[in-house]
Order: structure tokens, then C-alpha cells, then sequence
């Protein structure tokens, strides 16, 4: 019940994460994913699947290169 639990919680955080993304708001969305992604490793490892604990990694990566860019003024600032 408690690996039930942590799949649900971390479905509801990367939920929320595209929510904020959507009312642009970068830089919680990701630091929400980050913490989803977390927890989807932890219920990966539990359970061995060992493919989307590696993309959750891999996303985590991809996330935190985002945050970088977004500190170096890189991030994409193109309006319609």
C-alpha cells in the first residue's frame, strides 16, 4: 500500500508540475518535477523497473540543465 501511495503522490507532482509550466511559471514547475521524478525513482526502485527509474534520472539531468539556463539568462524569451 505504501510503494501505492508514493506512485500516486509523485503522479500528482508531476501533474502540478505541468500545471505551473502551463500558467508560466518555470521555475516551480521544475523544482516540482525534480521532487516527482525523486519519488518515481524511489517507486521504481522498489518495484525494479529499472527503465523509468533511468529516465527519471535522465529527466532529473535535463531539469536541472533547464534551471542553469534559466540562471544564465538563456531561457527561451520569444513572445507571440
Amino acid at each position: 500500500m505504501f510503494i501505492e501511495i508514493i506512485g500516486w503522490l509523485c503522479t500528482g507532482l508531476v501533474v502540478l508540475g505541468y500545471y505551473l509550466n502551463s500558467k508560466l511559471r518555470l521555475k516551480q514547475a521544475i523544482t516540482v518535477w525534480i521532487i516527482g521524478d525523486i519519488g518515481w525513482i524511489t517507486y521504481d526502485v522498489f518495484i525494479d523497473n529499472w527503465s523509468h527509474a533511468t529516465l527519471s534520472f535522465l529527466i532529473i539531468g535535463l531539469n536541472l540543465y533547464g534551471i542553469y539556463n534559466i540562471k544564465k539568462g538563456k531561457h527561451d524569451k520569444q513572445t507571440n
